[in-house]
């Protein structure tokens, strides 16, 4: 993927703020950089984010487990929308990799419930919105991109990272995205996310659903001379609809399962969230 294709995933994704999508939207603007961790047999991930849109606020942290054989995701954010909504979600989701069950958990309600796999998918297509027709196909002629790519290290997070900065402008539309990227190449790609990732894919039958965080939009570090595997430290997003900011806080390598991912003795099972 080079960046122009990069910025027009973007901006499909901003243009469909008006389609009542919001908080699916930036549920994936949070999750897309999220593929670049460092390598551990177990690994425990710790991110922020925060942005503005044009219809309003959001901001929220998202935790997430790698062990073996299953996968856990806790997600914390509000929404604000033109202030007539303010939404509050904390949720949570365990998926066994060997016997294909999902867990689902509501913070908030202090409920979970247990899917089968096809009950999983019957729910989670249940709770599509709809929005605008795709484009199929763009053209890549109609940006420009300015890349600049800075030598100086910083330490961000306890991370020694480089920051690129990046201007790509529709020439059609004449929209423009900023973007700045601290990136670090200290740390690379983690292999046991790659393998959870296929394992997910396996499970779904090619599409897994973008509340487990597996969208795919890697940044085309490559094309400028960095390690393709560089983690995304942060990343900061800039046009006309507004801005985002992404964080990685922390990755640690933990044997055993964080307390925030176990589900609470006074939480109740339900048939369905």
């Amino acid at each position: 993927m080079h960046w122009k294709t990069l910025f027009q995933k973007l901006k499909k994704q901003s243009k469909k703020l008006v389609y009542n999508r919001f908080i699916k939207i930036v549920f994936f603007l949070f999750l897309f950089p999220l593929n670049n961790l460092y390598g551990q047999t177990s690994l425990y991930i710790n991110e922020e984010m925060e942005g503005s849109f044009s219809q309003g606020t959001m901001k929220g942290s998202i935790n997430r487990y790698f062990s073996e054989n299953v996968y856990y995701i806790k997600s914390d954010f509000q929404v604000k929308i033109l202030r007539l909504f303010n939404i509050k979600r904390e949720e949570g989701y365990i998926i066994s990799l060997e016997d294909s069950l999902v867990t689902k958990i509501n913070h908030k309600k202090k409920k979970y419930a247990v899917y089968s796999l096809s009950e999983f998918i019957k729910d989670d297509n249940d709770d599509t919105q709809g929005g605008p027709p795709e484009r199929d196909g763009e053209s890549e002629n109609e940006d420009s991109v300015n890349v600049e790519i800075s030598e100086k290290v910083e330490l961000l997070n306890n991370f020694e990272t480089r920051k690129a900065k990046i201007v790509i402008k529709d020439n059609e539309d004449d929209e423009e995205l900023k973007m700045n990227i601290w990136f670090t190449e200290k740390t690379l790609k983690a292999p046991i996310i790659e393998l959870t990732r296929k394992k997910l894919k396996n499970m779904f039958k090619g599409s897994i659903p973008p509340s487990l965080g597996f969208n795919e939009m890697n940044i085309p570090f490559e094309d400028y001379n960095i390690n393709k595997d560089a983690v995304n430290v942060k990343l900061e997003t800039i046009n006309e609809n507004g801005t985002f900011t992404y964080s990685l806080l922390e990755y640690s390598r933990k044997d055993l399962l964080p307390d925030i991912f176990e589900i609470p003795e006074n939480y109740k099972k339900v048939k369905k969230l």
